[in-house]
């Protein structure tokens, strides 16, 4: 129904089992965004999921899920577009609600950076800078507007380093994870043998990765957001940023309804 928002719901549970997917949810971002109840029931790695939502322009939708994590699919938020649009997506008479951001907010921990700015667009941008020479500086910028993600971001798949692989796994997450639906780099090279979708594809993911943690704002943003080796703690932090006062932003009707 209108105004139901995104909604995760732990079947594997037979009671407290909701949680709402937005922000002030957010309970842990080592490697991936972690969402949990009142009474402390979680589901991580949702990020992936939400931008998957967010390019499709999906306001409102229950998830069953019968575990702690939402399945790593490829990698990339492909999957999970193409199940969708097979389900079909339905409209509602109610106009799209959106936030509109009304001024500059930023915020920088260490080397990272990541903003909003007043925007007519709905435009996400994003610039990576590691030592490791496979991955290197580079940066990925596109529009919301038009259902642009999907072809532009959504294929690009999560990337990780083999020594951080079995840090992963002691913490229950990545369990499925494999050259199958990861990037993996060791020393300085890529060892799928596949290679890259795109030449940029770790700064498309890192955007992809922005987009899921930016909607769980609970609205897709009209302003544009800026991110410089950015993650999802400090994507988090930007949207108590932005919360703190609401002469930050304000909730519009937006004229698009398809």
């Amino acid at each position: 129904k209108a105004d139901y928002g995104i909604k995760f719901i732990r079947k594997d549970l037979t009671k407290d089992n909701v949680i709402e997917a937005l922000w002030s949810n957010v309970t842990n971002t080592n490697l991936s965004t972690t969402i949990s109840n009142k009474n402390g029931v979680s589901v991580s790695t949702i990020e992936h999921l939400m931008s998957a939502l967010s390019g499709l322009h999906i306001d409102n939708i229950k998830i069953e899920i019968n575990g702690p994590e939402v399945p790593i699919m490829d990698g990339s938020s492909l999957p999970f577009i193409e199940i969708i649009e097979d389900c079909g997506i339905q409209s509602l008479k109610m106009k799209r609600k959106i936030l509109k951001i009304l001024r500059k907010i930023e915020v920088s921990v260490d080397n990272k950076y990541c903003s909003f700015t007043p925007s007519n667009d709905q435009k996400f941008s994003v610039e990576i800078d590691f030592e490791n020479e496979a991955v290197g500086k580079q940066s990925a910028s596109t529009s919301l507007i038009n259902y642009n993600f999907k072809n532009f971001a959504s294929n690009a798949r999560t990337f990780g380093f083999m020594k951080d692989v079995e840090y992963m796994r002691s913490q229950g997450l990545g369990l499925g994870g494999s050259i199958d639906n990861c990037i993996i780099v060791d020393n300085n090279e890529i060892i799928n043998p596949e290679g890259l979708r795109h030449e940029n594809e770790f700064s498309r993911h890192k955007l992809l990765d922005a987009v899921g943690d930016i909607y769980t704002s609970g609205y897709r943003i009209q302003g544009s957001y800026q991110g410089l080796r950015c993650g999802h703690y400090i994507n988090n932090l930007l949207l108590h940023e932005l919360f703190k006062s609401n002469e930050n932003y304000e909730i519009v009707e937006y004229s698009d309804t398809s």
